[in-house]
């Protein structure tokens, strides 16, 4: 693996662009509309929308490197060497499974809804890397959990591969707290503001 592999679900990151680009407008109208002294009134709700779709669609991502994975979720950040992988499943989202018993889940990996899973077809499913003969929906090729969880099972295949030892431990996971002060200030932010207009009518 020469170079990082970063997975991030088109399909989620589409979807925040659009609002983002939706609230910025909506920003501007206010401005045009009201003035600055309106954007600092009203244009909190539009911004914490804007920092959310952001925080819940664009950061979120699975890295692979030639040491480790990294996940990124919304506020927690893991990083899990290849060495202390255990397994790796799509169950619920792509979790991979540590050899202290640890579970490390994928914000930017969910498994289909049931929508999705009902209408998935058998060969999209037996195409899926692992081993034994069953399944899931969630592995299935052009989801979000099977297109990731594939991604690691081939990293994962070529680490055992290439002789690397099996190392339990080294995995750490930390909290974003950049992301997590701008969140609560945000939304506060927005709160306020919204009280404000009820009590105003």
């Amino acid at each position: 693996m020469p170079h990082p592999v970063v997975f991030r679900p088109r399909g989620g990151v589409i979807l925040a662009v659009v609002a983002i680009v939706l609230c910025l407008a909506v920003l501007v109208s206010i401005v045009v509309t009201d003035g600055m002294l309106g954007l600092l009134a009203w244009g909190w709700p539009v911004i914490a929308i804007a920092w959310l779709a952001w925080l819940l669609y664009i950061r979120p991502s699975v890295t692979l490197t030639d040491g480790f994975i990294e996940v990124v979720n919304p506020v927690r950040t893991h990083r899990v060497p290849w060495g202390d992988v255990f397994d790796v499943e799509s169950r619920y989202a792509l979790t991979v499974t540590t050899h202290d018993k640890r579970t490390v889940r994928a914000w930017a990996a969910p498994a289909p809804g049931a929508r999705q899973a009902l209408s998935t077809r058998r060969e999209d499913v037996r195409r899926a890397p692992g081993e034994g003969e069953t399944h899931r929906p969630s592995d299935a090729e052009g989801t979000d959990s099977g297109d990731a969880t594939a991604l690691v099972l081939r990293g994962l295949e070529q680490y055992r591969r290439s002789g690397a030892p099996h190392l339990p431990g080294g995995t750490v996971s930390t909290w974003a707290i950049v992301p997590l002060l701008v969140t609560v200030a945000l939304v506060a932010a927005a709160v306020v503001s919204l009280a404000q207009a009820v009590a105003h009518g």
